[in-house]
């Protein structure tokens, strides 16, 4: 991981994923991303996010449906980010949780990550794996579609010791979550994991970090969680905004469907998913992002790689 910093001027893209944020209602009581305690995430039907290095280039809703009946759901909402491909609609309808076979056989074949690599550029997930990951069989390892993008393109899962030695975070940026599950990791402020997201970033192409918590706070309707999720991915993400060179890299931010913009409801929601983007070469490539399946597309033209399948 310890390798030189690409050419000053090479563009270079990190893709902020924050599972179930969809672009809701600008009722405060409903939804928490019209507080306006959140600047960086603050999309709602009439308001725009902010940060300390400015607005987004582009901020907007996109399509998680897709043209399939139904409620947008983890499993084919993220493989359509990360491959490109209309996944519910490969599958005939909307797959919730970890990717089954059909799912892993598009990640596999089309995975961002993959792609960028094979291009000859450089391609990685920054979130760091328990140790118990490397020690669980292989066939026994339940991969959501960020691992198993990473999988696909040969890029090395990244550890606890990365994590310890700044390489890389932890999905819960400040490592409240693995510290209720027993791990002995100390606490980490919001913006040190900021920090070291932008650091890796830098030193990529290609980067990917996921944060899941804002789903599953919304799924328990537990506002004072999804107060403290939604306080820390707006924390560290205003860290990245103000730490890298937005001269020569985008920042994009883009979720799989709407959840945690209703607090009335436990379940996903049928609104637009969250995307807004910052920095380099947002205005001369993000016109068509429209849908999910758009993503990968744009991540392939901003680092230059081969245009999507």
């Amino acid at each position: 991981m310890n390798r030189e910093f690409p050419p000053a001027r090479r563009p270079r893209v990190l893709l902020v994923f924050v599972d179930g944020l969809g672009v809701g209602p600008d009722d405060p009581d409903v939804n928490l991303l019209a507080t306006g305690e959140f600047p960086t995430l603050r999309l709602t039907e009439s308001q725009r996010p902010d940060s300390g290095a400015g607005p987004p280039e582009l901020a907007r809703g996109l399509d998680p449906s897709m043209g399939v009946p139904g409620l947008p759901q983890s499993a084919t909402g993220q493989t359509s980010i990360l491959t490109g491909v209309n996944a519910p609609g490969h599958m005939g309808m909307h797959i919730s949780g970890f990717p089954g076979p059909g799912l892993k056989a598009l990640l596999f074949e089309h995975s961002i990550l993959k792609r960028v690599r094979e291009s000859g550029r450089d391609a990685t997930f920054l979130n760091a794996f328990r140790p118990s990951f490397f020690t669980t069989p292989e066939r026994e390892r339940r991969l959501s579609a960020t691992s198993l993008a990473t999988l696909a393109s040969g890029a090395p899962f990244r550890t606890w010791e990365d994590v310890v030695e700044g390489r890389a975070v932890v999905h819960d940026l400040t490592h409240w979550r693995v510290r209720e599950r027993g791990y002995d990791i100390p606490l980490r402020a919001p913006e040190e994991a900021g920090a070291v997201i932008a650091r890796e970033a830098m030193r990529q192409d290609f980067s990917l970090f996921e944060y899941f918590e804002t789903d599953r706070a919304g799924h328990d309707r537990d506002r004072e969680r999804a107060r403290r999720c939604l306080g820390d991915v707006d924390r560290a993400l205003d860290t990245v905004l103000r730490t890298v060179d937005l001269g020569t890299t985008t920042v994009l931010v883009a979720s799989d469907h709407g959840n945690l913009e209703d607090s009335t409801v436990k379940t996903h929601t049928l609104n637009p998913a969250f995307f807004a983007a910052w920095g380099a070469g947002v205005n001369e490539n993000g016109a068509s992002v429209r849908a999910l399946t758009d993503l990968a597309p744009l991540v392939l033209r901003l680092v230059g790689a081969t245009s999507a399948a």
